[in-house]
């Protein structure tokens, strides 16, 4: 029986790393001895769980199919054998994620190192897009976003709610001015980016609602990139507070008219309702809410209003 949950346990990391002398590094055995084990459970299954080539190893559909249970039942035993120890089971293998453009450059990252030094048995394959067809795509286990999905059948936890600040550097409001109000934005150089594409843009207040129309000859599809031309002085940016924060903390930047405000941007983790946490997937999302210290719960989407 042990024999067998070691093969199990190759194949499970065989799967995520796709290298038999990586799975043989994280298990603490040799390359050689997880080729024994998958050759061994493939015996037994009388099925091939992956195909072999001088360059690559691939998968077969077979092992996807049994992959999600396997991962249940490797799950199951380490959890057993901790707590007859005494001891918490710990997380391990590949997770896969997908983290926005910008907030997974800005802030995930840092995040990631220090949460991956906290779980030395888990590796991290970080997708960096704002396209939500990956969050569901096979092999990846969740995703964090800033946007509200549409379809299918998730969970989402809230991890934190961010505001959009309209931001200086100093040299700029010094040659220019300092806007005290919305409607003064209009006769700013303004550097344009995702929320503000259009030009046209709401704002609320406790005295009512003001519409501006914004301009500037500077126009990007990158909130860090308009934010960067704006620490250099080139105009005013419209930013989520996650890029500007430290700045405007030692005052390279200059936070304005701060009593206006955007829709907040809500940053949420996902995952499919249906398909097995993993150990590794639930510490990261655990360490990832108190890391930003937001409060959470998990909700399913098809019941949010």
């Amino acid at each position: 029986m042990t024999d067998r949950i070691e093969a199990y346990a190759a194949f499970a990391r065989l799967m995520e790393l796709g290298s038999f002398s990586a799975a043989g590094r994280q298990l603490g055995i040799s390359q050689s001895t997880v080729s024994k084990h998958v050759a061994g459970l493939e015996n037994k299954l009388g099925v091939q769980l992956f195909t072999r080539t001088t360059r690559r190893i691939s998968p077969t559909p077979e092992a996807a199919k049994i992959y999600e249970h396997v991962q249940r039942m490797l799950d199951a035993v380490d959890t057993t054998h901790a707590l007859v120890k005494g001891q918490e089971p710990e997380a391990t293998g590949l997770l896969r994620l997908a983290l926005p453009d910008s907030l997974g450059r800005s802030l995930m990252f840092p995040l990631l190192r220090s949460f991956m030094n906290a779980h030395p048995m888990i590796s991290v394959d970080a997708i960096l897009t704002d396209q939500w067809k990956y969050i569901v795509a096979e092999g990846l286990e969740l995703a964090v976003t800033t946007a509200t999905p549409s379809e299918g059948s998730l969970i989402m936890r809230t991890i934190r709610v961010f505001e959009w600040w309209v931001v200086a550097a100093p040299a700029y409001l010094s040659a220019q001015g300092t806007p005290e109000t919305a409607i003064d934005l209009e006769s700013h150089e303004i550097i344009r980016s995702s929320r503000t594409a259009t030009g046209r843009v709401e704002f609320d207040s406790e005295n009512g609602r003001q519409v501006v129309q914004l301009t500037g000859r500077l126009y990007t599809s990158s909130d860090e990139a308009a934010y960067q031309a704006a620490l250099a002085g080139g105009g005013i940016a419209i930013v989520p507070s996650w890029l500007a924060q430290s700045d405007v903390n030692s005052g390279t930047m200059t936070r304005l008219i701060g009593e206006y405000y955007l829709p907040a941007i809500t940053v949420s983790v996902v995952y499919p309702q249906t398909r097995f946490l993993s150990r590794r997937a639930r510490s990261f999302i655990d360490y990832i809410v108190a890391a930003v210290a937001a409060p959470a719960r998990d909700t399913p989407l098809k019941s949010r209003r």
